[in-house]
């Protein structure tokens, strides 16, 4: 069941591609042909930060990337913070920087010794996130956002690592409608949403109506992950009822290397056969596989 208002307008330039050819890659312009990237893919997720001593990407080579049509997005992440950021100990005047918010720390994010879970109901870090970093992102020139770590607000108040509550989970819906009001244009996907918040709502609006695409991580290699796949297919099925035109639904599976052809075709064609849009990448995320069985991009 579906609460909240479905009869919202979608500005235009939020839409993808319902079936999308599409990368993540957070390696550095200078180190991808730009003109190559753009025309194999129609929606490119890049880490565009350009808070940092050499920003991946300047503005001027993401207008290169849209020129050719594609749809770019940035990092954000939402769920956790990583140290390294600037804003872990350095924001303006008005703001409260992520290692200044202890209320908001969740404790360590396991397997990264840089990075805090934190509260997305947690008011001061929300406003930093809406507020100050989203805003540094979108001055990039960048469509949108793919907010990571977005299964914070399935975690629940017992779980053994960055708990969530109730108040917290409600926290991350209200978060992405924040940044809905804030950025009415911009597409937005999420990355491990998880099935429960399909029947949330913020501000009166069903949440599903203020997103724009979601996928997971390793449905399909190294082997089937049945609980993503369902979780997956239901955001499929929600969204095909929505009256709205496009909508996708990811799966981004990792392989060795850029060699493994092999493999990665079979994840790519188990995807496509759950109705899916397949990504296939090496774990680092940090060098673009352009695979022989590619298909050709569509504009959108």
């Amino acid at each position: 069941m579906i609460s909240g208002s479905t009869n919202v307008t979608i500005a235009a330039g939020r839409n993808l591609p319902a079936s999308p050819v599409w990368v993540v890659y957070y390696g550095a312009a200078a180190q991808t042909n730009i003109d190559e990237l753009a025309s194999s893919f129609n929606v490119i997720v890049i880490e565009a930060d350009p808070d940092t001593d050499t920003p991946n990407f300047t503005p001027a080579q993401i207008t290169a990337l849209k020129a050719h049509g594609a749809k770019v997005l940035s990092y954000l992440n939402v769920g956790a913070c990583e140290t390294w950021r600037t804003y872990w100990t350095t924001v303006p005047a008005g703001f409260v920087s992520c290692g200044a918010n202890r209320a908001a720390q969740l404790g360590r994010y396991s397997g990264y010794s840089n990075e805090y879970w934190m509260n997305v109901g947690n008011a001061a870090y929300q406003n930093l996130i809406v507020n100050y970093v989203a805003p540094q992102l979108a001055s990039t020139g960048v469509d949108g956002f793919m907010l990571d770590n977005f299964e914070i607000v399935g975690h629940g108040s017992n779980a053994d690592e960055g708990p969530c509550d109730a108040k917290c989970a409600q926290g991350g819906l209200d978060l992405v409608a924040q940044l809905r009001t804030k950025f009415p244009n911009a597409s937005i996907v999420l990355n491990a949403a998880p099935t429960s918040v399909i029947s949330g709502s913020s501000g009166g609006i069903s949440f599903p109506m203020l997103v724009d695409g979601d996928f997971a991580e390793q449905v399909f290699l190294p082997s089937l992950d049945g609980s993503l796949l369902q979780t997956l297919q239901a955001w499929k099925r929600t969204e095909a009822r929505l009256s709205r035109n496009t909508f996708f639904t990811g799966s981004l599976d990792y392989v060795h290397s850029c060699s493994a052809t092999s493999n990665a075709q079979s994840g790519w064609n188990a995807s496509v056969a759950a109705g899916l849009s397949p990504s296939i990448a090496t774990s680092a995320l940090d060098r673009v596989c352009r695979w022989t069985f590619l298909p050709a991009v569509v504009s959108n």
